[in-house]
């Protein structure tokens, strides 16, 4: 069995709620954060990424993804299997605690394992904020999912990284029971800015406009962003996972 391959896959979970219109925006990504979480997932122009490894059925990607899974309840750099995968730049001044930045890419590495588990289609696509992810997964405001509601908010109330990682986890598993697509690479930078001074306000700034689907309209120029790409290849679909 075959798949189409592409960053721009069309899924009836993803579907924009009526009255709503959404193009594609995706800011710059942050060089040591969802800039390397976009190119080991989604792969650059002379190597391919892990999604694309993985829907071909490749073996290692297999067994990346399945180390990847182990590491989402895991602190970064504890397991060693998995430190090429969520590896960053750390300055020499660096402490005994996980920098910013290597929290941010361990879990959203983690977090796309997850994601990804046993599915055929691709659930990386560039600049599918978690706002507009949880405006699918929730539904209209007339017809909300009460319980994704909830889940959505314990979320984005949260108030140390820690909380929020583990809210992250819980909310992914619906998104991956739904189908529903995110940009794990923005997710990467969410995190980070999340953890830096008064960064938590502006995280939850930027989640508020995706989820009314004005961050295409009030956010985005064309200075700033950068377009989601599309990659389009004919797959061999993933044995299925436990």
């Amino acid at each position: 069995m075959t798949v189409s391959d592409t960053s721009t896959h069309a899924n009836s979970a993803d579907a924009v709620p009526p009255g709503v219109s959404q193009r594609p925006y995706r800011p710059r990504l942050e060089e040591n954060a969802g800039r390397l979480v976009d190119q080991r997932i989604g792969g650059t122009k002379r190597q391919e990424g892990l999604q694309a490894r993985y829907r071909r059925n490749e073996a290692r990607a297999r067994g990346e993804l399945a180390a990847l899974r182990k590491g989402a309840n895991r602190p970064p750099g504890e397991l060693p299997e998995i430190w090429e995968l969520t590896s960053v730049h750390v300055p020499d001044y660096a402490g005994d605690a996980p920098t910013w930045e290597e929290t941010a890419v361990h879990t959203a590495m983690t977090l796309y394992a997850v994601h990804q588990q046993s599915r055929t289609e691709p659930m990386f696509v560039p600049g599918r904020g978690l706002g507009h992810a949880a405006r699918s997964l929730i539904g209209p405001p007339d017809d909300e999912n009460p319980s994704a509601r909830a889940r959505f908010n314990a979320l984005v109330t949260s108030t140390t990284v820690t909380e929020l990682r583990h809210h992250l986890r819980g909310f992914i598993s619906l998104l991956r029971a739904r189908s529903i697509t995110l940009d794990h690479a923005m997710l990467a930078d969410d995190i980070l800015h999340f953890q830096q001074p008064g960064g938590a306000r502006k995280v939850r700034l930027t989640w508020s406009r995706e989820y009314q689907f004005l961050s295409a309209e009030s956010l985005a120029s064309s200075d700033d962003a950068t377009p989601a790409s599309a990659t389009n290849s004919t797959t061999t679909a993933p044995t299925p996972e436990n």
